[in-house]
Protein backbone atom coordinates (compact mmCIF):
# COMPACT_ATOMS: atom_id res chain seq x y z
CA UNK A 1 0.00 0.00 0.00
CA UNK A 2 1.31 3.71 -1.30
CA UNK A 3 1.80 6.22 1.09
CA UNK A 4 -0.09 8.07 -1.73
CA UNK A 5 -3.08 5.31 -1.54
CA UNK A 6 -3.45 5.24 2.44
CA UNK A 7 -4.06 9.13 2.31
CA UNK A 8 -6.57 9.02 -0.49
CA UNK A 9 -8.20 5.95 1.85
CA UNK A 10 -8.07 8.38 4.86
CA UNK A 11 -9.59 10.90 2.79
CA UNK A 12 -12.75 9.03 2.03
CA UNK A 13 -13.52 8.26 5.48
CA UNK A 14 -13.03 12.25 6.62
CA UNK A 15 -15.36 13.05 3.66
CA UNK A 16 -17.98 10.26 4.19
CA UNK A 17 -17.70 11.39 8.40
CA UNK A 18 -18.42 15.09 7.21
CA UNK A 19 -20.72 14.42 4.68
CA UNK A 20 -23.05 12.35 6.74
CA UNK A 21 -22.46 14.23 10.41
CA UNK A 22 -22.24 17.75 9.10
CA UNK A 23 -24.21 17.49 5.60
CA UNK A 24 -21.25 18.01 3.21
CA UNK A 25 -17.90 17.61 2.94
CA UNK A 26 -16.91 14.44 0.89
CA UNK A 27 -16.04 16.14 -2.27
CA UNK A 28 -13.94 18.96 -0.42
CA UNK A 29 -11.70 16.66 1.49
CA UNK A 30 -11.47 13.70 -1.11
CA UNK A 31 -11.62 15.97 -4.62
CA UNK A 32 -7.82 18.28 -4.00
CA UNK A 33 -6.31 14.51 -3.31
CA UNK A 34 -7.98 12.54 -5.92
CA UNK A 35 -7.57 15.09 -9.08
CA UNK A 36 -3.90 15.45 -8.11
CA UNK A 37 -3.50 11.43 -8.65
CA UNK A 38 -6.10 10.48 -11.11
CA UNK A 39 -6.69 14.24 -12.65
CA UNK A 40 -10.07 15.62 -12.89
CA UNK A 41 -11.50 13.85 -16.04
CA UNK A 42 -11.19 10.36 -13.89
CA UNK A 43 -12.06 11.78 -10.28
CA UNK A 44 -15.03 13.48 -11.35
CA UNK A 45 -17.29 10.22 -11.94
CA UNK A 46 -15.41 8.11 -9.06
CA UNK A 47 -16.09 11.39 -6.96
CA UNK A 48 -19.47 11.35 -8.17
CA UNK A 49 -20.29 7.18 -7.26
CA UNK A 50 -18.71 7.59 -4.40
CA UNK A 51 -21.00 10.67 -3.29
CA UNK A 52 -24.13 8.91 -4.57
CA UNK A 53 -23.28 5.53 -2.17
CA UNK A 54 -22.60 8.27 0.89
CA UNK A 55 -25.86 10.08 0.30
CA UNK A 56 -27.36 6.85 0.04
CA UNK A 57 -26.01 5.39 3.68
CA UNK A 58 -27.17 8.95 5.17
CA UNK A 59 -30.86 9.20 3.96
CA UNK A 60 -33.15 9.14 6.98
CA UNK A 61 -36.09 7.51 5.57
CA UNK A 62 -38.70 10.00 7.80
CA UNK A 63 -37.24 12.95 5.63
CA UNK A 64 -38.58 11.52 2.08
CA UNK A 65 -42.39 11.93 4.03
CA UNK A 66 -42.16 14.73 5.66
CA UNK A 67 -40.87 17.11 3.52
CA UNK A 68 -41.34 15.82 0.19
CA UNK A 69 -42.37 19.01 -1.45
CA UNK A 70 -38.97 20.75 -0.72
CA UNK A 71 -36.92 18.22 -1.81
CA UNK A 72 -38.75 17.79 -5.10
CA UNK A 73 -38.65 21.37 -5.85
CA UNK A 74 -34.42 20.63 -4.94
CA UNK A 75 -34.19 17.93 -7.26
CA UNK A 76 -35.92 19.83 -10.07
CA UNK A 77 -33.81 22.76 -9.62
CA UNK A 78 -30.64 20.60 -9.41
CA UNK A 79 -31.96 18.39 -12.43
CA UNK A 80 -32.11 21.18 -14.38
CA UNK A 81 -28.59 22.50 -13.72
CA UNK A 82 -27.21 19.46 -14.10
CA UNK A 83 -28.08 19.37 -17.76
CA UNK A 84 -27.57 22.85 -18.15
CA UNK A 85 -23.65 21.77 -16.83
CA UNK A 86 -23.27 19.09 -18.84
CA UNK A 87 -24.73 21.29 -22.23
CA UNK A 88 -21.93 24.17 -21.49
CA UNK A 89 -19.40 21.85 -20.18
CA UNK A 90 -17.59 20.67 -23.98
CA UNK A 91 -17.06 24.14 -24.19
CA UNK A 92 -15.27 25.40 -21.45
CA UNK A 93 -11.99 24.54 -19.99
CA UNK A 94 -10.93 22.54 -17.19
CA UNK A 95 -9.44 26.43 -15.74
CA UNK A 96 -13.08 27.70 -15.74
CA UNK A 97 -15.01 24.97 -15.13
CA UNK A 98 -13.35 25.12 -11.44
CA UNK A 99 -12.83 28.67 -11.27
CA UNK A 100 -16.65 29.22 -12.13
CA UNK A 101 -17.59 26.15 -8.92
CA UNK A 102 -15.05 28.21 -6.92
CA UNK A 103 -16.96 31.59 -7.36
CA UNK A 104 -20.05 29.92 -6.42
CA UNK A 105 -19.29 28.15 -3.31
CA UNK A 106 -17.32 31.69 -2.14
CA UNK A 107 -20.47 33.48 -3.08
CA UNK A 108 -22.29 30.89 -0.74
CA UNK A 109 -20.12 31.41 2.14
CA UNK A 110 -20.49 35.18 2.20
CA UNK A 111 -24.74 35.00 1.90
CA UNK A 112 -24.25 32.98 5.58
CA UNK A 113 -22.76 36.09 7.00
CA UNK A 114 -24.95 38.65 5.51
CA UNK A 115 -28.08 40.04 7.39
CA UNK A 116 -31.63 38.85 5.96
CA UNK A 117 -34.54 40.27 6.83
CA UNK A 118 -36.43 37.61 5.13
CA UNK A 119 -35.46 34.12 3.88
CA UNK A 120 -35.67 33.55 0.35
CA UNK A 121 -38.22 32.29 -1.73
CA UNK A 122 -38.96 29.08 -3.11
CA UNK A 123 -37.72 30.62 -6.84
CA UNK A 124 -34.79 31.44 -5.27
CA UNK A 125 -34.75 28.08 -3.63
CA UNK A 126 -34.55 26.62 -7.05
CA UNK A 127 -32.35 29.07 -8.35
CA UNK A 128 -29.71 27.58 -5.83
CA UNK A 129 -30.32 23.99 -6.42
CA UNK A 130 -29.74 25.12 -9.88
CA UNK A 131 -26.29 25.92 -9.26
CA UNK A 132 -25.64 23.51 -6.97
CA UNK A 133 -26.20 21.40 -10.21
CA UNK A 134 -23.88 23.09 -11.87
CA UNK A 135 -21.53 22.53 -9.41
CA UNK A 136 -22.28 18.60 -9.22
CA UNK A 137 -21.15 17.82 -13.01
CA UNK A 138 -18.38 20.20 -13.22
CA UNK A 139 -16.36 19.50 -10.16
CA UNK A 140 -18.43 17.10 -8.20
CA UNK A 141 -19.03 19.95 -5.47
CA UNK A 142 -22.40 21.01 -5.27
CA UNK A 143 -23.15 20.13 -1.02
CA UNK A 144 -22.44 23.49 -0.04
CA UNK A 145 -24.10 25.30 -2.31
CA UNK A 146 -27.04 22.88 -0.90
CA UNK A 147 -27.09 23.24 2.24
CA UNK A 148 -26.68 27.06 2.31
CA UNK A 149 -30.19 26.89 -0.37
CA UNK A 150 -31.67 25.08 2.76
CA UNK A 151 -30.32 27.64 5.28
CA UNK A 152 -31.58 30.84 3.14
CA UNK A 153 -34.91 29.64 3.55
CA UNK A 154 -34.89 29.26 7.20
CA UNK A 155 -34.38 25.56 7.98
CA UNK A 156 -31.98 25.02 10.95
CA UNK A 157 -28.72 23.22 10.53
CA UNK A 158 -29.56 20.14 12.16
CA UNK A 159 -32.20 19.92 9.86
CA UNK A 160 -30.74 20.95 6.76
CA UNK A 161 -28.10 18.66 7.65
CA UNK A 162 -30.81 15.23 6.67
CA UNK A 163 -32.32 17.38 4.65
CA UNK A 164 -29.55 17.37 2.21
CA UNK A 165 -28.72 13.69 1.60
CA UNK A 166 -32.32 13.01 -0.45
CA UNK A 167 -31.54 15.97 -2.99
CA UNK A 168 -27.60 14.84 -2.75
CA UNK A 169 -28.50 11.24 -3.48
CA UNK A 170 -30.68 12.13 -6.80
CA UNK A 171 -28.26 14.97 -7.66
CA UNK A 172 -25.16 12.86 -7.39
CA UNK A 173 -26.67 9.84 -9.17
CA UNK A 174 -28.25 11.25 -12.33
CA UNK A 175 -24.76 13.12 -12.71
CA UNK A 176 -23.35 9.88 -12.64
CA UNK A 177 -25.11 8.24 -14.83
CA UNK A 178 -25.12 10.85 -17.37
CA UNK A 179 -21.00 10.88 -17.28
CA UNK A 180 -21.21 6.97 -17.52
CA UNK A 181 -23.15 7.96 -20.56
CA UNK A 182 -20.71 10.20 -21.89
CA UNK A 183 -17.60 8.03 -20.99
CA UNK A 184 -18.28 5.06 -19.08
CA UNK A 185 -14.57 3.71 -19.87
CA UNK A 186 -12.98 6.34 -17.89
CA UNK A 187 -14.39 5.13 -14.84
CA UNK A 188 -14.49 1.67 -15.12
CA UNK A 189 -11.06 2.07 -15.47
CA UNK A 190 -9.95 3.72 -12.55
CA UNK A 191 -8.12 1.97 -9.59
CA UNK A 192 -9.30 0.67 -6.33
CA UNK A 193 -12.80 0.99 -6.77
CA UNK A 194 -14.14 -1.38 -4.34
CA UNK A 195 -11.70 -0.15 -1.67
CA UNK A 196 -12.90 3.20 -2.26
CA UNK A 197 -16.41 2.15 -1.69
CA UNK A 198 -15.93 0.29 1.19
CA UNK A 199 -14.09 3.43 2.99
CA UNK A 200 -16.42 5.45 1.98
CA UNK A 201 -19.61 3.51 3.65
CA UNK A 202 -17.44 3.09 6.76
CA UNK A 203 -16.93 6.71 7.34
CA UNK A 204 -20.76 7.32 6.60
CA UNK A 205 -21.40 4.69 9.52
CA UNK A 206 -19.27 7.04 11.61
CA UNK A 207 -21.01 10.16 10.77
CA UNK A 208 -24.25 8.67 11.30
CA UNK A 209 -23.25 8.17 14.84
CA UNK A 210 -21.62 11.32 15.12
CA UNK A 211 -24.03 13.59 13.43
CA UNK A 212 -26.81 14.02 15.48
CA UNK A 213 -24.45 14.96 18.75
CA UNK A 214 -23.37 18.15 17.41
CA UNK A 215 -24.82 21.46 18.01
CA UNK A 216 -26.25 23.48 15.24
CA UNK A 217 -23.45 26.40 15.40
CA UNK A 218 -20.84 23.36 15.08
CA UNK A 219 -22.55 22.62 12.24
CA UNK A 220 -22.71 25.59 10.20
CA UNK A 221 -19.31 26.99 10.98
CA UNK A 222 -17.76 23.84 9.65
CA UNK A 223 -19.88 24.26 6.39
CA UNK A 224 -18.08 27.77 6.40
CA UNK A 225 -15.05 26.53 7.23
CA UNK A 226 -15.41 23.46 4.64
CA UNK A 227 -16.19 26.17 1.81
CA UNK A 228 -13.54 27.96 1.80
CA UNK A 229 -10.98 25.28 2.36
CA UNK A 230 -13.10 23.83 -1.20
CA UNK A 231 -12.60 27.64 -2.81
CA UNK A 232 -8.74 27.29 -2.00
CA UNK A 233 -7.95 24.13 -3.29
CA UNK A 234 -10.32 24.72 -6.47
CA UNK A 235 -8.46 27.81 -6.86
CA UNK A 236 -5.22 26.30 -6.54
CA UNK A 237 -6.07 23.29 -9.01
CA UNK A 238 -6.96 25.76 -11.51
CA UNK A 239 -3.97 28.21 -11.46
CA UNK A 240 -1.16 26.87 -9.75
CA UNK A 241 -1.29 22.71 -10.48
CA UNK A 242 0.43 21.72 -14.17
Amino acid sequence: MTADFLLLLIAIIAGATLQVGVGVGFSIVVAPIMMVMFGTATAVPVLLMLNTLVSAAAIDARVWTTERSLIKNAILGCLIGIVLGLLVYPYLSERVVLSLTATLLLIGVITTWLPMKSHISLLGYKAVSGLSGLATVWAATPGPLMMFGLLAIGRPAKEARKLVQPIALVAYGVAFALHGLTDWQVFITAPNLPQFALAALGGSILGRLIGPKLPANVITNAIRVISVIACAALFYRAYFTP
